[in-house]
């Protein structure tokens, strides 16, 4: 994965999906903030409404502790727009993927082009956001000029057997621009995603997420 915003963040990393129970976790393992690099490592995990956050030196004073973070109640329109992102995150997966295809608007096949060594179709289109959600039985993101917006311009490859093998989302809209690269490296491998023991997650308050979020 390669997330890009404005200059101000650019963080590579992985991403892996577990089926049975539904798990998406996802760690930086290259960053650069402001055109700084930076050495932290932060990994989250997404279970339904919650995500677990650990900092790895990002987040001031959390040591090895996870943070349990509700994506239904973060402050501010920071808040919601991570809480938005992660939770359309989660229609990278494969179940979801045609309940969303209506959501894509001018459909163009740009052709063939090779993808870690195979030979995908390369298609471009533009996604309506709460469309796809609401397909998928999701919250729908509230669009604004500051927060989600309404619509994304996504590139998809499609190898011969029907499966995504990499998307690209771009907001174009102006308020938060950004870029979001995802890539598949495998389908139907095994994959362990777990919550972190319970002994090392911490409730976060209410005031310490508007702190962390500027609010």
């Amino acid at each position: 994965m390669h997330f890009s915003s404005q200059g101000k963040i650019d963080a590579r990393g992985t991403w892996a999906r577990q089926n049975k129970p539904n798990l998406l976790t996802a760690k930086v393992n290259q960053l650069t903030l402001n055109g700084k690099p930076n050495s932290a490592q932060p990994q989250i995990i997404v279970n339904g409404e919650t995500a677990y956050v650990n900092g790895d030196g990002l987040i001031p004073n959390q040591g090895n502790t996870w943070w349990q973070v509700p994506l239904n109640n973060l402050p501010g329109e920071r808040g919601k727009m991570i809480s938005d992102l992660l939770t359309s995150g989660r229609l990278q997966d494969p179940a979801t993927i045609k309940q969303i295809a209506g959501a894509h608007k001018d459909v163009q096949n740009e052709g063939e082009e090779e993808v870690g060594g195979q030979t995908v179709t390369h298609y471009s289109s533009t996604l309506d956001t709460q469309e796809a959600a609401e397909a998928a039985g999701l919250p729908a993101p509230t669009p604004s000029p500051t927060n989600w917006p309404k619509t994304l311009r996504v590139d998809t490859w499609v190898d011969s057997s029907g499966m995504v093998k990499r998307q690209q989302f771009r907001n174009e809209e102006g308020g938060q621009p950004f870029n979001l690269n995802l890539t598949v490296k495998e389908y139907d491998k095994p994959v362990t995603v777990q919550t972190p023991p319970a002994g090392q997650v911490k409730q976060v308050d209410q005031q310490t997420l508007k702190n962390l979020l500027g609010e």
